[in-house]
């Protein structure tokens, strides 16, 4: 057996041994947040379903007139990421993903390790194993390490974002014709479950579309290549208190593109004490 496997197999060995004695407590600390993360989780979801079902409801009647299928297709999607989302922060905190999951990838580096360092043998295969056992176990324990983080840290607003944003229609997609000069509406809503104080929204518009100043808003040409969207023309409203449950109509006069296509519009919400929260509009030119 060559003496650099033998080597790399007992360190192998050890680091299983540590990292299986790791996740018990690890799972220690998770499991107290659990009931916890369960009960806001299942709360978050009702309430992001009948969200759902209402938005629905407002764009099946638009079906004729606007893109209602793909801003349906759009609004279930959304639902679905966010669910995923929950499903997995309670996975990661559970036993399974805590603490069983992970145990059984390190102990199965450690018995690989174990056999090939009794017998003798110099099976890169059964290496490469051991060390495949030994990185999904570890991925598994940073999920959780995260998810206990997250837990600890975060406020006791929703697990999810606090806002709501989408066109005045209550769709996240619209169609406008090429060159046309308009004023679109924007609205967010705070759902969140605190008063939203220090609230700035940024619209970032692409550089086909010509943003008109207003005094609602400041305009400012994302110049540099170091912004997330370079080149974008950003529209940024400062609103000082965003009540619970209030929704803002922020509108934005702007001439469409002339090029027909599809056009992404981001927008990003900080808020003092909720964070950051990112967003997407898209605005069809047909």
């Amino acid at each position: 057996m060559s003496e650099v496997i033998a080597q790399i197999f007992i360190l192998i060995a050890y680091l299983a041994i540590a990292l299986m004695s790791v996740t018990v407590p690890t799972y220690a600390i998770a499991i107290s947040y659990l009931a916890r993360e369960s009960s806001k989780s299942m709360e978050d979801l009702k309430k992001r379903r009948k969200d759902l079902a209402e938005k629905l409801d407002q764009l099946k009647k638009e079906l004729e007139e606007k893109p209602g299928v793909e801003a349906i297709e759009g609004e279930i999607r959304k639902y679905k990421e966010e669910e995923t989302e929950l499903k997995n922060r309670l996975f990661s905190l559970s036993a399974r993903g805590a603490v069983g999951l992970p145990f059984v990838f390190f102990m199965t580096a450690l018995v690989l390790a174990s056999y090939s360092i009794h017998t003798n043998i110099a099976d890169s295969s059964l290496l490469f194993t051991a060390m495949a056992s030994i990185g999904f176990g570890l991925v598994f324990l940073a999920n959780t390490l995260v998810a206990i983080e997250r837990a600890a840290l975060r406020p006791e607003e929703a697990l999810l974002p606090a806002f709501r944003v989408a066109f005045k229609s209550g769709a996240t997609v619209e169609r406008f014709k090429r060159g046309e000069q308009k004023e679109i509406t924007i609205v967010v809503t705070n759902y969140g479950k605190e008063t939203a104080e220090n609230t700035q929204v940024a619209f970032f518009f692409p550089p086909e579309f010509d943003v008109s100043p207003k005094r609602d808003y400041t305009i400012v040409k994302q110049e540099s290549a170091f912004t997330d969207y370079p080149g974008y023309n950003a529209t940024f409203f400062d609103v000082p208190i965003f009540h619970i449950d209030v929704s803002l109509l922020l509108a934005v006069l702007i001439k469409m593109p002339d090029k027909l296509g599809r056009y992404d519009i981001p927008v990003s919400i900080k808020a003092k004490r909720i964070g950051k929260s990112e967003h997407t509009v898209r605005v069809e030119i047909a």
